[in-house]
């Protein structure tokens, strides 16, 4: 049988005696006396005490289970006389006497709480401030978790802004985008009247440039108009999504409206309306606006003859859109306002199907 340090046999799974591991349960070495366990018992009941942690519920299982442990062990020196393996005589009984003080000392499971007002022993006090550097980490991990998500979501919204500002295909449609947020939220007081815009914000109040120089129609600039085919500038606020518009690549048709309802060849779905492509960019469209109204946008290519306010044969599509505004049917042949048709062959006006019912065409009479 194993021999413990303190020269008692071992009498439990381990490597000390169990005299030795309840003493160890206290914090006490093999050589304290019964009145230094006796103190050091009553301090530790002190500390662990379950109704000091009323407020943590977590804690106070955690004493529960402590003064578990703390009360066995005491209950085990005090019923288990310590015994000395040593050649010399054993001590008389009048040397006994911390013993005998000792079976005077209750072992009672839970000691109660001492009133409030007096003042706790230094030992307590030491304890209890051991224990509180313990719980720091904890907490201090868990605000940092915190920071660092906060910090993580900003950076990726810095980045995100940072790439549709500098991208030269998405950078002028988003700042059209944030312009028209930032409109919004003044028309709904969350913004001061008197904060900065944006600088396509106060391009979008200028009169519409010439775009002539520009690029094909299609091209967006800062002036917004609704289905319609409205040119007022009051349309500008509707909504706050940017607008689908000619040349855009399908990722960024995916940026504006999302997930499409299904696809098939080169054509998206979102409910009653079609996006169409033809070589990776958008080339038209034909929208519902009762199921899926989607924001679409056509510029003309040229600047508009003033006084012009009718077209004809031999028109070309851009005096259409000047003059109609943009269609809810586009592509290479024909234009759809409602379920009114424009016809086109070659850039120019064929033809036209005006329903009476629906929306009227701006054409020279006959």
């Amino acid at each position: 049988m194993s021999t413990c340090m303190c020269g008692n046999p071992i009498d439990t799974i381990g490597t000390m005696c169990s005299r030795c591991g309840a003493l160890q349960t206290l914090g006490l070495d093999m050589t304290a006396s019964a009145a230094e366990i006796e103190s050091t018992y009553t301090t530790l009941v002190k500390v662990w005490h379950p109704d000091r942690f009323q407020t943590d519920p977590k804690m106070k299982g955690a004493a529960e289970e402590k003064l578990k442990e703390i009360n066995a062990a005491h209950d085990y020196l005090t019923a288990t006389p310590r015994v000395e393996k040593s050649t010399r005589p054993q001590p008389t009984a009048q040397k006994m006497e911390p013993a005998e003080e000792l079976e005077e000392a209750p072992a009672s499971t839970f000691i109660p709480m001492e009133s409030s007002d007096e003042e706790e022993p230094e030992e307590v006090r030491r304890i209890m401030k051991r224990l509180n550097k313990q719980s720091q980490p904890k907490t201090l991990a868990k605000v940092l978790f915190a920071l660092t998500a906060i910090a993580g979501s900003g950076l990726v919204l810095f980045t995100l802004d940072l790439f549709l500002s500098t991208n030269s295909s998405t950078s002028r449609g988003y700042d059209q985008f944030k312009a028209e947020i930032a409109q919004d939220l003044r028309a709904k007081g969350i913004l001061s009247s008197n904060a900065p815009e944006s600088k396509d914000s106060n391009a979008q109040q200028a009169p519409e440039p010439n775009p002539s120089a520009a690029a094909p129609a299609g091209k967006p600039d800062a002036k917004a108009e609704s289905l319609s085919g409205s040119h007022s500038p009051a349309k500008a606020t509707n909504g706050v999504k940017p607008y689908v518009t000619s040349g855009l690549t399908p990722t960024e048709v995916l940026s504006i409206l999302g997930n499409p309802t299904s696809s098939s060849g080169e054509k998206m779905f979102y409910k009653g309306s079609e996006i169409d492509f033809k070589n990776g960019q958008v080339a038209g469209w034909k929208i519902d606006p009762q199921t899926s109204p989607i924001r679409v946008k056509l510029w003309p290519s040229a600047a508009p003859v003033p006084g012009v306010t009718t077209f004809a044969v031999g028109s070309s599509m851009s005096d259409v859109i000047t003059v109609q505004g943009t269609p809810t049917l586009f592509s290479d042949s024909q234009f759809g306002y409602g379920k009114s048709l424009v016809f086109f062959q070659n850039d120019k006006v064929v033809g036209w199907k005006e329903d009476p019912g629906s929306v009227r065409l701006r054409v020279v009479a006959h």
